[in-house]
């Protein structure tokens, strides 16, 4: 995979990952190959997205080093740990059959994982995606959103795991991550056109 292209989208929930990517694929032709989870299906998960794992499954495919990357809730893949996320190699290599450039939809938790493959001499750009108050703009693109649904009680775990996960890679972020976009200053229309202009310039 030395010879591809990665676009690595991460941030809190809300922050416009999911409608960047879409942009991203349509208008430019990119690809997204399936990404694992552990966590139950959502109702807006998007169709085809997601394998959809169980902890001893995704464990046997990490024995195995099946994984691009990977990260979860805990330093080991057993289900009192939580939810786990990957993207697996042959996943990738699928998708390079119809782009040769990738969207992964990572989390904070992967950056060092990225950085380390960019060393290796994969072309990975990291966007990140995020708020200026984090808490206010999880809050505002979460309440009310029929597609989602979330209850309160989600919301406000989202908007706890947001902060510290800003708080845990804040350094990091600003270091690796290539591009940084404000969806709470900009709107849907002008991230693309920002992210797009700021890819072709680098």
């Amino acid at each position: 995979m030395s010879n591809c292209r990665m676009l690595a989208i991460m941030g809190p929930s809300g922050a416009g990952k999911t409608t960047l990517a879409n942009n991203l694929v349509e208008r430019l032709e990119l690809a997204i190959p399936r990404h694992c989870t552990t966590r139950a299906p959502r109702d807006d998960d998007m169709v085809d997205f997601y394998r959809y794992l169980t902890h001893s499954e995704f464990e046997e495919y990490f024995q195995l080093k099946k994984f691009l990357l990977w990260s979860g809730d805990g330093p080991e893949i057993r289900k009192e740990y939580g939810n786990f996320y990957g993207i697996l190699k042959e996943d990738c290599l699928s998708s390079l059959e119809k782009s040769d450039t990738i969207i992964l939809f990572t989390s904070y938790k992967d950056i060092d994982r990225l950085v380390s493959l960019k060393a290796a001499g994969i072309s990975i750009r990291i966007i990140n995606l995020t708020f200026r108050n984090i808490e206010a703009g999880v809050r505002d693109r979460l309440i009310g959103n029929t597609e989602r649904n979330h209850t309160f009680r989600d919301i406000n775990s989202r908007i706890y795991n947001a902060l510290l996960d800003d708080k845990n890679y804040r350094k990091k972020l600003d270091r690796y991550a290539d591009i940084t976009i404000f969806t709470d200053v900009f709107d849907t229309e002008d991230t693309y056109q920002e992210v797009a202009k700021r890819l072709i310039k680098k």
